[in-house]
């Protein structure tokens, strides 16, 4: 059982811009203005390109940019499935980063120096995320506390994600030899999924006709009902 929660862009903007308010009034500046003069977070929404490819001309540059990542279950596609997979129709998922905030980056720069949106364009940056007709200003200690979360590059979401399966849970064995058959886990697994191990494994008694065969499999290699 994986359970997941994530915040969206839209919630990631609106704390960016209560806690920007909140410096700009702590500071006595016009609210949005950040640093003046020096450079600032704000974000912005990728369009006409990958993400992939907004990152890497943004790279070449010399923009600075941040671009979280979360690791999720995701489905696997049918064509990398085996026969006996495919045959047991039941969902596969197995862990994939994907990232938070989908087609919106963080970008650190000063708006007071010109030529950024000519770059921006060139980049394949379509707008930025704003507050009325003031440009939202992401303050530092923010995109701290995000990276502060990550784990080997990738930032659980709001919820821990974790991979839990409980004593006497029912499964399909989803690989190997008993591929669609049913089983009942007999020793579960209760973690966070960035602190999974590849080898970790649950013990299972799979239902072989009629009969219980008790195993040790992976995590990839069961769905729950």
């Amino acid at each position: 059982m994986l359970m997941s929660t994530k915040p969206t862009w839209e919630e990631i903007a609106k704390a960016a811009l209560e806690e920007a308010a909140r410096e700009d009034a702590r500071r006595g500046v016009r609210y949005g203005s950040g640093d003046a003069g020096n450079k600032a977070w704000h974000i912005v929404r990728a369009v006409g390109k990958s993400d992939l490819q907004v990152q890497e001309r943004l790279h070449d540059l010399h923009i600075e940019f941040y671009y979280p990542q979360v690791l999720e279950m995701r489905k696997v596609p049918r064509r990398q499935l085996s026969a006996s997979q495919r045959r047991s129709n039941v969902e596969i998922k197995r862990p994939q980063p994907s990232p938070m905030f989908p087609k919106y980056i963080f970008v650190h720069f000063d708006m007071e120096r010109g030529g950024w949106r000519d770059l921006f364009r060139h980049a394949g940056v379509g707008g930025m995320v704003c507050h009325g007709d003031l440009p939202v200003w992401v303050p530092d200690t923010l995109i701290s506390s995000i990276k502060g979360r990550e784990n080997n590059g990738l930032v659980p979401g709001t919820v821990a994600t974790r991979v839990v399966f409980n004593v006497g849970d029912m499964v399909t064995v989803t690989s190997g030899p008993f591929a669609s058959f049913p089983a009942v886990v007999e020793r579960g697994l209760d973690v966070a999924i960035e602190d999974l191990d590849p080898e970790d494994r649950i013990s299972v008694a799979i239902s072989i006709f009629g009969r219980a065969t008790p195993a040790e499999l992976e995590v990839w290699q069961v769905a729950k009902h």
